[in-house]
């Protein structure tokens, strides 16, 4: 049976490895890691290999036919690690082998991000973390609503800044660590706004301490919050109950059909952070209005496409939830396809006619989707004139909520 231990190195320098992993690394007859983490045993008369996918890794320890296998990691093996892909791998093969193949331990190392609150001084429990490493994560929300938010970036600190200073966290506190733990280690200090210009080394470590974090509201924003011009909105009223009954989860994907000034498209993926919502609207302007609010609530998980749904949802990945707020003349054509999709798609649609409604009621039925729920919401607001407070009635909006049988 081959042994494997699948080791965090730390941020980088031997001198953060723990003892149990300095003995693993020792007693093992090959090791395999990045070129980076590889250096450092250059000199070692042991088999080195180079590979950083769980398959390439999982074909080594699979053909060698050394007994001990030492697994570099970056950082800490739980912390936005390649750990948990390669740990898949070695117990599927596991499971479908006579006899036991593999004896696997997971050895803990220092995040760079814990080494980087230590060498500030400050607690790192309640902090927001973010990984920017070859992927995209909505970071802007987070550092918003949290006092601390620590970033594992890719050297782009600049943009990161500019973000920030974009959103009107110019003033937060930040810490850029570089390089850390190596003997070229350097963190510098000082407020966002200082460093949007700042061209920082590709190992770089990130901590904003914003003073002043908001409460997290992702449903029920003011009207008055998003950007307008003469594109028909979702008022607050009907936006608040269609997001919640959809309640996407955080890495749904989310279809918002005739998603006009992107209101709701906002709330959403507020709500999918590490998802997508998919914003699609026929109107250039809509969209135009679309990615001016994305940009303003620091949403970079908003899809925007200029087109008719039926004419492209066909090309989009499958919908967890689907709002429609305006088909064109095009519902059933877009029901079947959402639903093909995903027989179980989970579908809001609303309606200020009595013809909408009746269509969508009865394409529910015809295509056993199980209607939820069927509510009207009439909205009265209250405003003043002159020494007069007068009710001014918004038109009453449907609210259909059906889900579909796989």
């Amino acid at each position: 049976m081959k042994q494997v231990y699948i080791i965090g190195m730390g941020p980088g320098s031997r001198k953060c490895l723990t003892q149990q992993a300095s003995e693993a690394i020792e007693h093992a007859d090959v090791i395999i890691g990045s070129k980076r983490l590889l250096e450092a045993y250059s000199n070692t008369d042991k088999k080195l290999f180079f590979a950083v996918t769980a398959r390439d890794i999982y074909d080594i320890i699979n053909k060698e036919k050394a007994l001990i296998y030492a697994v570099l990691m970056s950082g800490d093996t739980g912390f936005y690690s390649g750990t948990k892909k390669l740990t898949e791998q070695l117990y599927k093969a596991q499971e479908e082998s006579v006899i036991k193949k593999y004896d696997i331990n997971i050895l803990p190392g220092i995040s760079s991000v814990i080494y980087l609150a230590s060498k500030i001084g400050q607690p790192w429990e309640m902090a927001a973390m973010v990984s920017l490493h070859g992927k995209k994560q909505n970071y802007i929300p987070l550092v918003l609503t949290n006092e601390w938010t620590y970033f594992l970036t890719q050297g782009d600190v600049s943009h990161i800044c500019k973000r920030l200073c974009e959103s009107g966290l110019g003033g937060a506190d930040i810490w850029i660590g570089e390089n850390l733990s190596y003997d070229n280690e350097k963190i510098l200090s000082g407020h966002v706004s200082e460093y949007s210009e700042y061209e920082a080394a590709g190992l770089t470590v990130m901590a904003v301490h914003n003073h002043y974090p908001q409460a997290a509201v992702m449903t029920g924003l003011p009207d008055e919050s998003f950007i307008r011009a003469d594109i028909p909105m979702t008022k607050r009223e009907i936006r608040a109950s269609v997001v919640s009954r959809l309640s996407p989860a955080k890495d749904a994907i989310v279809y918002d059909i005739g998603a006009g000034t992107g209101s709701v498209s906002v709330e959403l993926a507020m709500h999918a952070l590490y998802g997508t919502v998919y914003a699609v609207e026929r109107m250039k302007e809509g969209c135009e209005l679309i990615a001016q609010n994305a940009r303003k609530f620091g949403l970079d998980n908003i899809d925007i496409i200029n087109a008719s749904a039926a004419d492209v949802i066909e090309k989009l990945p499958a919908a967890d939830s689907v709002f429609i707020g305006g088909s064109g003349g095009e519902l059933e054509k877009i029901m079947d396809i959402v639903l093909k999709k995903n027989p179980g798609v989970h579908i809001v649609i609303t309606a200020v006619t009595l013809e909408t409604l009746n269509d969508s009621v009865r394409l529910m039925e015809d295509k056993k989707v199980d209607v939820i729920d069927i509510v009207q919401i009439a909205v009265t607001q209250i405003k003043k004139r002159g020494r007069y407070h007068m009710l001014a009635a918004n038109n009453p909006v449907f609210i259909i909520e059906g889900r579909g049988n796989r």
